[in-house]
């Protein structure tokens, strides 16, 4: 049999150059955390924090010693050194084109910014499944005020703050954000999980599961409730789980009073098993009641109904629509009376404590500094401090308040040659009226006004705005752009890679005297009078090939096996070192790597052999038996009333790797010779090197018509190829095994070390990194 996966994959080359330059800029921050810091004095020459240019930073002119060299430069005019200095002081000299908050383009970026629907017109189409609302407002005018500065003389400059204000979800969309979890013993749980949705009905998305170590006869099941706190027990859902060799029912799910989310914080109790019902005074549950007849059969009445008890007349008996049955007193009657009224439920409770998902907003200060151009060998200097004109306030902003301690700061300047400034030329040149003049600053010498302000009313256009809720798990959103990602999921995945894994495991452990696969061992465990040795220890899911041996798959648990069955070990080593997955840095307990002859330790087995490496001969051994030691230090302290085998019997069952046959007793008080009492008890159980062996045995046995034998003596041997080929893998319920298909996350910390070496090629590559 032999399967095939086709792996498709479809790259979106048609990426604009804004969207990689903000993708760049965004890893940026990430990058730099991947690259060790002080690996730059190591690789970057004359690399210092402290720049002995640091010193000019801030200076308000020039230096005697740069004054100097500039005079001395008067007399080489073709001296290049002097045409640099000449160059740096006319280029800081120049004045530069000034830019203010009222510029036409300016304004125009800052509308679209606010409201995207100036240029695009209605956005609901952008939202695809969204719920949205549109409020238009109509063209009007809106008033500007602009500063025009003479020039020479002292100036009072501003700095005005924007704020932008971006709304971002608290949580990811569709994840699931909380998670409570109940136990019942070690193999059977309980699960509430919440998900993130930003809603405006006032709901909560939750779902609910429980299993066994067997699985669930109903699964999960998803449904909304109110974020309103309730006054009483709700009830939520049915679930089934199984345990105890059986499908549990009744068993549900109530939500408990009180449960709901208050300014935003939200405590909910979930309970888990048998409803506890309450009726009035004077009336009883109907499964208090003792042998009720239904016409047919005696059998206790519904839980969730109240009936009234009382005795029949003699005559006539129970009237219409009672029911007789008979208790302790003798006859009596049972008339329905209604609903019981739910409490609660008798089992375990599930906390759930989060903040309810909404849109969090986040704010960003952009400060504009309205100053005046300066003439070409102009300076300036600070005369007072700022100081705050504007605040502190609370101001609109796209609706959202935004508070800050000041808006705006004012600080005087004296400048020496500063350039006349007119900020209102652009609200003239776009047809603006203008308004109010008022003088800002007056010269105290000349009288002359300095500087003035101007209002002026500019047209504004028609805007509309538009608003999403309720958008689907299914939309993504870049910028004002968002696309529908709905897809349909490959229902065959999970079972093609169990497929693969099938045939993997087959090929690796096929037992090659008896041509068999997914064989197992027997294994046995004592209940004792004192002691139960038939536990179950967690630890064993941890030893997979992956975890014990450095690299290798982990859906095998060969390290568990029993040491007297030494295949297991040593085809799974032999596997992991002569293929791909074997990585160069093994180091777990006997292992040896052993070059140009050289011995091996005593009782090693050779697991591979090469001479093709530049004629160097590379030898490949494995100890088994030291391995061993790993397991020996978990299990000694359950020796002093276990066995080793028992202990680690608890370890494999901790793995989910054994099936039980059957218990029989195994010791027993005996009086004459005849067994009088049994004081020990033995489970015999089948286990196997991974889950998907055990599944493949419990649903393939059935196909093929093979038992498990009998509990004094099991039968945990293996499938004939012949056998194998025949099962049909499409019936089989892989569910348990799905859970171990994970992808393999990178190595954070090889992924530095890496970068950080080669950051000295790719600097004196220059770019052409090795």
């Amino acid at each position: 049999m032999i399967c095939s996966l086709l792996f498709v994959r479809i790259e979106a080359f048609a990426q604009s150059h804004e969207q990689g330059v903000a993708a760049g800029t965004a890893a940026n921050a990430v990058i730099r955390g991947l690259v060790n810091a002080p690996s730059a004095t190591a690789v970057v020459p004359g690399y210092t924090s402290a720049a002995p240019e640091t010193a000019y930073a801030g200076r308000p002119s020039l230096g005697a010693d740069a004054n100097a060299r500039l005079a001395a430069c008067a007399l080489a005019p073709n001296d290049p050194t002097c045409q640099g200095l000449r160059s740096a002081v006319e280029s800081a000299n120049t004045p530069r084109p000034a830019i203010s908050a009222s510029d036409p383009a300016v304004a125009a970026a800052s509308r679209v910014a606010r409201n995207p629907s100036i240029e695009l017109g209605s956005l609901a189409a952008y939202y695809s499944g969204c719920t949205t609302s549109e409020v238009t407002t109509p063209a009007g005018s809106t008033t500007r005020l602009c500063q025009i500065y003479s020039g020479i003389g002292n100036f009072t400059t501003r700095r005005d703050l924007s704020v932008e204000v971006e709304l971002v979800p608290s949580c990811t969309a569709g994840d699931w954000f909380t998670h409570g979890e109940a136990h019942r013993n070690g193999a059977d749980y309980m699960v509430a999980d919440a998900q993130c949705r930003i809603r405006a009905d006032d709901q909560q998305r939750f779902r609910f599961y429980a299993a066994g170590g067997r699985g669930a006869c109903i699964g999960w099941q998803e449904l909304d409730l109110p974020t309103d706190p309730i006054a009483s027990p709700r009830f939520v859902t049915d679930l089934s789980p199984h345990w105890a060799g059986h499908c549990w029912s009744p068993f549900k799910v109530v939500l408990a009073a009180g449960s709901g989310c208050i300014s935003g914080n939200c405590n909910y109790q979930f309970q888990f098993g048998t409803p506890v019902y309450a009726c009035p005074a004077g009336s009883v549950t109907g499964d208090t009641l003792n042998a009720l007849w239904d016409g047919q059969n005696l059998s206790p009445g519904p839980a969730d109904k109240c009936f009234a008890v009382s005795a029949p007349d003699l005559i006539a008996g129970c009237e219409a629509g009672s029911i007789p049955f008979s208790d302790d007193t003798g006859m009596r009657c049972a008339a329905p009376v209604g609903d019981a009224t739910l409490t609660g439920v008798s089992g375990w409770t599930i906390p759930l404590a989060f903040q309810r998902p909404t849109m969090n907003q986040v704010e960003t200060d952009v400060w504009v500094d309205k100053s005046a151009a300066l003439q070409p060998g102009g300076r300036c200097s600070v005369t007072t401090a700022d100081r705050c004109i504007d605040g502190p306030g609370t101001k609109i902003i796209d609706g959202r308040a935004v508070t800050r301690d000041c808006w705006s700061y004012e600080r005087t300047m004296t400048c020496s040659g500063a350039a006349p400034l007119d900020e209102c030329a652009p609200l003239e040149a776009q047809g603006c009226t203008p308004g109010t003049i008022t003088c800002t600053r007056t010269n105290p010498v000349t009288g002359v006004c300095e500087s003035q302000q101007k209002s002026y009313s500019c047209p504004s256009a028609a805007e509309t705005v538009t608003t999403a809720s309720n958008c689907p798990n299914n939309v993504f959103c870049l910028g004002t752009s968002c696309f529908n990602t709905s897809r349909t999921n490959d229902a065959d995945f999970a079972r093609s890679m169990s497929m693969l894994e099938a045939g993997r495991e087959a090929g690796v452990y096929l037992d090659t005297s008896l041509m068999q696969v997914f064989k197992g061992e027997t294994n046995r465990c004592r209940d004792k009078l004192l002691k139960n040795c038939c536990y179950t220890d967690g630890a064993g899911s941890g030893m997979t090939n992956q975890s014990v041996f450095g690299s290798g798959t982990r859906l095998v648990y060969d390290v568990l096996m029993n040491s007297e069955n030494r295949e297991f070990v040593m085809q799974g080593m032999s596997a992991l070192l002569t293929s791909a997955g074997f990585s160069g840095t093994f180091s777990s307990y006997g292992f040896t790597i052993a070059v140009n002859g050289a011995a091996l330790p005593a009782g090693s087995t050779v697991l591979y052999s090469s001479s093709a490496l530049a004629g160097e001969g590379v030898v490949l051994a494995f100890d088994p038996w030291s391995l061993a030691i790993a397991v020996i230090i978990y299990v000694v302290l359950s020796m002093m009333e276990c066995n080793e085998e028992e202990a680690r019997l608890a370890l494999k069952e901790g793995a989910s790797l054994c099936h039980s046959v059957g218990t029989y007793c195994s010791s027993c008080l005996r009086v004459l010779g005849v067994c009088v009492s049994c004081i020990e008890r033995t489970t015999s159980k089948c286990c196997f090197n991974s889950v998907l062996a055990r599944i493949v045995n419990e649903q393939g046995r059935v196909q093929v018509g093979k038992g498990w034998g009998g509990a004094e003596s099991p039968d945990c041997s293996g499938f004939t190829v012949a056998q194998l080929q025949s099962l049909d893998f499409a019936t089989m319920d892989l569910t348990e095994f799905y859970a171990s298909l994970v992808p393999t996350s990178p190595n954070v910390a090889t992924l530095q070390t890496h970068n950080a070496s080669r950051i000295p090629a790719c600097y004196y590559g220059q770019g052409r990194c090795q």
